[in-house]
């Protein structure tokens, strides 16, 4: 029996089969009992309740996140309000505000960021969203409060450096500016971006003053040509009238 199974399959036309076989057969209908562990595991974790059907609920109970929401009371945090009072102050007593949206960076880079700003004589700071609310509701700034929907990050200056921020965040990706508030006013992106292109504000004021005197010498000028040619032709008249007074006392001597 086994030379002619070692011909067959030393022989030149045999192929091989690979065929699947399962030698034991699942027992769907009855089958076999866990060992001891499992079926200890199995009886610990078992539900002892059974779980609700909705149908049988009613609708206050289907929903409950909303209803204890509603009711849910915000305790008062000491460190909150701490937090909150100098928030308030650094917004009334800075020059410059700039809300950046922040997305998500290694601390490596975070650090730097705040390293940068701190060397230029500004401070990086991130808030939560109910720190915001609290230090905000009910000041001039209560409109920022909108920008705070993700996470967002605010830089303070106790000057007014607007080019010079534009300069640092062109290097900072992460950081996305929504807006600012300078001198007490709020801007827009592209309204801080104008503001920052400007050379220097006391040089517009000294060019606008410059303009507007032009204009006036302008209508001064205007206003008193027709009274100095006036004057001018008086003047030649009054000339001529001499000089006929002075022929004739001449010509009467003679």
């Amino acid at each position: 029996m086994l030379n002619c199974s070692t011909k067959a399959i030393c022989s030149r036309g045999f192929t091989p089969n690979v065929i699947s076989v399962r030698y034991r057969r699942v027992n769907v209908q009855k089958p076999r009992k866990p060992d001891h562990y499992r079926a200890v595991i199995e009886t610990i974790t078992k539900p002892r309740y059974p779980w609700p059907k909705p149908s049988d609920m009613t609708w206050s109970e289907r929903c409950p996140k909303p209803f204890s929401k509603a009711f849910k009371q915000i305790e008062n945090n000491p460190y909150e309000n701490i937090l909150a009072k100098e928030l308030k102050e650094l917004f009334e007593q800075s020059a410059m505000v700039a809300i950046f949206h922040k997305n998500p960076v290694k601390g490596e880079i975070d650090f730097k960021t705040r390293k940068t700003f701190k060397m230029a004589d500004m401070d990086h700071v991130v808030y939560g969203k109910s720190t915001l609310k609290l230090a905000l509701a009910e000041t001039n700034y209560a409109a920022v409060l909108n920008l705070f929907q993700s996470h967002s990050s605010i830089v303070f200056s106790s000057t007014s450096q607007v080019p010079k921020l534009l300069k640092i965040i062109k290097k900072m990706p992460h950081l996305i500016l929504l807006a600012s508030i300078v001198d007490g006013k709020l801007l827009s992106k592209d309204q801080t971006v104008e503001y920052g292109n400007l050379v220097n504000i006391e040089n517009a004021r000294s060019r606008l003053i410059g303009v507007i005197g032009q204009v006036n010498n302008r209508c001064l000028q205007t206003i008193g040509q027709t009274q100095l040619t006036m004057v001018r032709y008086l003047e030649q008249y009054g000339q001529s009238l001499d000089v006929n007074r002075e022929k004739k006392s001449t010509e009467e001597l003679d």
